[in-house]
């Protein structure tokens, strides 16, 4: 009957007051010799203890296991190359370790706007600013998330901050508003709006409440602000259009969602096969009698519609039709995609007191324009003049 061996101990603080444990300094490590007369070496990686393979056994084994034609004294594996791959996990351990104890660099979602109207609303600041991107709701209800600045009397003071749902609607809506007036035509004594990335420190409600522990217990005021959060963000993502939206469907979805398509995507727009899905319609830009009065005012309502749609793709052309009573004016792009990039971002904006209607031409239009009149993205010195002499003779037979 084989004796009953002690229990080995687990601890080296342990180790000193065992008799059958000692040091060996050639092995670098704790040795046992049990009541058996078995060695026993101590592995202090794995805190465990393991049998000590005499020469003889190894002999043994490696006979038993021996391969006709393989040099059992080569070794198994290139030992540079082990520590070259064992150094490179334990470098990207290290850097893994490094980005998880780091902070996350905080992603601005938000505008700041200046130079505003003193009769602006938070309705009318959503209708131009979410042309861009659809601007994130409170977590108690479905309010957009603008804020309208007042002074100490409680004046509004021309300053709003304004929250997206995505970081990339921020640098859409400066690249499109930044240095233009909110209303197109009216020109503010503090000068053209300005919008801005806002600070880092806009927010005084977290949009993400950390996973802290008071946060991962149910029934805590932590752990409902980050379900509402949660809540919230699955709301918002689950709009989604239908694949093949027909035209008329995607000029007449409310303009919070239409920057829910993806222009990356290219199941996103809906199939064009016209040379009309590049051509977009603008009207309410002018009336009549504007036109008559300013001889100048064809050639800086062009300007005007240019600067602006250069911003959203290259312009093949643009005409504006000065017999339209409905003011009138085409821009021709070389993409259907900037084509309804101008319809989202013209369509419902006011200019000199119109609200602007834009659409996709359907190729049976006919407006109408003084014969000889080029048009175009800007129009010609000699057409400038002619209208310029045309306006000085109408004033002398005045």
């Amino acid at each position: 009957m084989a004796p009953t061996l002690e229990p080995f101990p687990t601890e080296t603080e342990d180790f000193a007051t065992d008799d059958r444990i000692s040091f060996s300094k050639t092995a670098d490590t704790h040795l046992l010799e049990a009541e058996d007369g078995t060695e026993w070496e101590w592995l202090a990686r794995v805190s465990k203890w393991i049998p000590v393979t005499s020469e003889e056994d190894v002999e043994k084994q490696q006979r038993a296991y021996m391969v006709e034609g393989v040099d059992e004294n080569a070794p198994a594996v290139d030992l540079r190359k082990r520590k070259a791959q064992d150094e490179e996990a334990e470098g990207i351990a290290t850097s893994i370790k490094k980005q998880k104890a780091e902070p996350k660099e905080r992603v601005n979602t938000a505008v700041y706007i200046t130079s505003l109207p003193d009769d602006v609303d938070v309705e009318e600041l959503h209708q131009v600013f979410s042309r861009y991107g659809v601007i994130a709701e409170s977590l108690d209800s479905d309010a957009p998330r603008i804020k309208l600045y007042t002074n100490e009397e409680g004046e509004f003071k021309g300053e709003a901050l304004i929250v997206y749902f995505r970081p990339e609607s921020v640098q859409l809506a400066i690249n499109m508003l930044d240095e233009s007036d909110f209303r197109l035509g009216q020109q503010l004594p503090t000068g053209p709006m300005r919008v801005h990335a806002a600070d880092a420190s806009f927010k005084s409600q977290k949009d993400q409440p950390l996973k802290t522990d008071e946060a991962k217990k149910k029934g805590t005021t932590a752990n409902r602000d980050r379900q509402k959060v949660i809540q919230k963000t699955q709301e918002m993502n689950k709009y989604e259009h239908p694949p093949q939206a027909s035209q008329a469907q995607l000029t007449h979805l409310p303009s919070s969602r239409l920057a829910d398509w993806d222009d990356d995507d290219p199941q996103a727009l809906p199939e064009t096969s016209s040379r009309w899905d590049k051509v977009v319609v603008l009207s309410k830009m002018f009336t009549l009698a504007e036109l008559s009065a300013d001889p100048h005012a064809i050639s800086d309502i062009i300007e005007d519609v240019r600067e602006e749609c250069e911003k959203l793709g290259q312009i093949a052309n643009i005409t504006l039709f000065d017999l339209e009573a409905e003011g009138v004016v085409t821009v021709r792009f070389t993409d259907a995609r900037a084509a309804q990039a101008c319809i989202r971002a013209f369509g419902g904006r006011w200019f000199d007191k119109r609200q602007i209607v834009a659409r996709t031409a359907d190729g049976s239009e006919r407006f109408r324009k003084t014969k000889g009149r080029k048009g175009g993205v800007k129009e010609g010195v000699e057409e400038e003049a002619e209208r310029l002499e045309a306006f000085s003779r109408s004033i002398e037979e005045d």
